[in-house]
């Protein structure tokens, strides 16, 4: 009987001693609590306000322009397809918008000229089609090989393709570049070869290596690309102002909420080197005051109203506040 007592003592002590998840909970918020007067351990970096701001950041336009075949090897159209393969991994994630309707007057051929990007040309394109985001892309290499047998009718052969990819990401709204890279990628076919089908000299079979090649190195690329876009300040513009209403052209496919405050900033003005007349930069523009998303319009627009300031224009910069 005292042995099944001490049993019933030890359980009970051993339950109450457990701690419940909502004590966990509590113990991790007040461990993460950002620093204040009465908690002097919070780490500045990982905020429990700038993590959340993080979480619903607003999506940014991003245009794809077609990228440059920069080799001897022309295979068929293959700068177009690198793009539109980027373009369809980004869109694949949902972390950002490619708006279809947004056609590009330019390539990545016509703003490189060596190895210099003109930047401003660029930008001016960007500004134009209203995007945040516009990312430019180059082949400077495709190699092709092949081993295996060359006699008989039956011949065992490995055909292999691979390509180099470098790809520039630029910030419209501030003129400048965020991210160069370069990956590389390569495909592969092991066959038994009959006829010449499947043969390097083949046109339709180089063409086909290569785009398998180009679609394992763009993969490889998407997650720098991501990285480097989430990183940069949202902003979108004021499309039309009516009394106390602003226009802005974002809304609920960006991921722009009733109640969202923007802060309204003017233009900010170019920058360039007064010796080579290369553009530098923009600076950055006078705050305005601020609006309230209240309402949505069209695929991706927002209706604000005036919360401060004034004097608003069509073409001023809004930013999450």
């Amino acid at each position: 009987m005292k042995f099944k007592l001490l049993i019933c003592i030890f359980s009970f002590l051993s339950f109450s001693c457990q701690r419940s998840p909502e004590y966990k909970q509590d113990q991790t918020y007040f461990q993460n609590e950002p620093p204040s007067y009465y908690n002097k351990g919070g780490n500045e970096q990982t905020t429990i306000t700038k993590r959340i701001e993080m979480m619903g950041q607003p999506k940014k336009r991003v245009v794809v322009l077609r990228f440059w075949n920069d080799t001897p090897v022309k295979v068929s159209d293959i700068g177009s397809f690198a793009a539109e393969e980027l373009r369809r991994n980004l869109l694949a994630t949902q972390r950002m918008l490619l708006p279809e309707e947004v056609h590009p007057d330019l390539t990545t051929q016509d703003v490189v000229q060596g190895s210099q990007v003109k930047t401003s040309q660029l930008i001016r394109e960007g500004r134009r089609m209203g995007v945040s985001v516009l990312v430019i892309g180059r082949l400077p290499k495709i190699v092709f090989r092949q081993k295996g047998d060359d006699v008989g009718l039956f011949r065992q052969k490995q055909s292999l393709a691979a390509v180099d990819i470098e790809i520039k990401i630029f910030d419209v709204a501030s003129g400048r570049e965020i991210l160069t890279t370069a990956k590389s990628g390569e495909s592969s076919s092991n066959a038994i070869a009959v006829t010449e089908a499947n043969d390097l000299e083949s046109g339709e079979f180089r063409s086909e290596l290569t785009r398998l090649a180009v679609r394992n190195a763009v993969s490889s690329l998407v997650p720098d690309v991501i990285r480097s876009v989430e990183k940069m300040t949202w902003q979108g513009h004021i499309a039309k102002t009516t009394g106390t209403k602003v226009y802005v052209n974002a809304g609920k496919a960006s991921g722009l909420v009733a109640g969202d405050i923007l802060k309204v900033l003017a233009q900010g003005d170019d920058i360039f080197d007064p010796t080579s007349g290369a553009f530098l930069g923009r600076t950055e523009g006078q705050l305005k005051g601020t609006v309230e998303v209240v309402d949505f319009i069209g695929t991706d627009g927002a209706i604000t109203q005036v919360h401060t300031g004034g004097n608003f224009q069509s073409g001023d910069l809004v930013q999450l506040y």
